[in-house]
Formats: structure tokens, C-alpha cells, sequence
């Protein structure tokens, strides 16, 4: 039977994919987004074309993987306080808050490299929607601990 437990732990789960993943494109990433441009995309291996964009991708993505990487990690601290029963605490509305200005970073972060690659403006899009999520979240949660402090104090 599915229950919350077993949630969390599957989160936790693809939170650790997910930065093993990171962690392999950021050695990997630029060789794989030059095959995917030139064998994918047409872009002729010796053209200045590539360069450019092999240089705009590179200052995207290095600067994003490090705040990907800070998100990811704070979302493992809260799937962990999660999975202890420490739901209502103060440091997991800290960690909301760091997520939500990781996306608001790289959402900002792709936003200005979207002048060489269009696509990256649905990347940036896709950040800044998130992180106003996840900011109306963490003030949602925020409320719930200074409830649950106030509660706590009541005889």
C-alpha cells in the first residue's frame, strides 16, 4: 500500500538521481551539448556558430548547476526533516526558501542567455513560475510553524 513514508523516501530517491545526474553533465555536459548541436541541430562542427553557442550554453548551464546543486541539497535536508517528523520546523520554510531563489536565480540566470538560444527563455519561465510557488509555500509554511509555536505554548 502507498503511504506517506514511503512518498518521502521516493522523493529522496529521485532527488539523489537527479544529482547524480547533475553532477555527470557538469563533466559531460558541453561534449553533449556539442553532439546534440551537430548532429541534432545542424550546426556544422567548425563553424563559429558552435563556439558561440558552445560559450553561451557554458554560461547558463556552470553558474544553473551550482544553484541546482544548493536546491537539491536543500531538498534532501527537507525531505530528511520530513521523513524524521519534523515537518512544522523552522529550518524547512529556510530550505523552501532557498529553493524557491535557486529557480529565481537560474530563471534569471537563462533569462539573459536566452539572447543566444531562445530556448532557454521557457527554462527561465519555468524558474520564475516555480519560484513563486514554492516563495507562496514557504509563507504558507512559515504560518504553520508560528501556529504550531503558539500551540505549543498553550497549556
Amino acid at each position: 500500500m502507498w503511504n506517506t513514508k514511503r512518498s518521502v523516501y521516493l522523493s529522496i530517491g529521485v532527488c539523489i538521481v537527479l544529482s547524480i545526474i547533475l553532477f555527470g553533465l557538469i563533466f559531460f555536459g558541453l561534449p553533449l551539448f556539442e553532439l546534440f548541436m551537430t548532429h541534432f541541430r545542424g550546426v556544422a562542427p567548425e563553424s563559429g556558430v558552435l563556439e558561440i553557442l558552445k560559450k553561451a550554453f557554458a554560461g547558463c548551464f556552470y553558474p544553473s548547476a551550482l544553484f541546482a546543486g544548493m536546491m537539491l541539497y536543500a531538498l534532501l535536508k527537507l525531505l530528511f526533516n520530513i521523513k524524521n517528523d519534523d515537518v512544522f520546523i523552522r529550518k524547512n520554510v529556510t530550505y523552501l526558501k532557498m529553493v524557491s531563489w535557486g529557480c529565481f536565480i537560474i530563471g534569471t540566470i537563462t533569462l539573459a542567455g536566452c539572447i543566444f538560444y531562445m530556448p532557454f527563455l521557457f527554462v527561465s519561465a519555468a524558474g520564475g513560475f516555480t519560484g513563486i510557488l514554492l516563495r507562496v509555500l514557504s509563507n504558507v509554511m512559515q504560518r504553520a510553524v508560528e501556529l504550531k509555536e503558539e500551540n505549543d505554548l498553550t497549556i
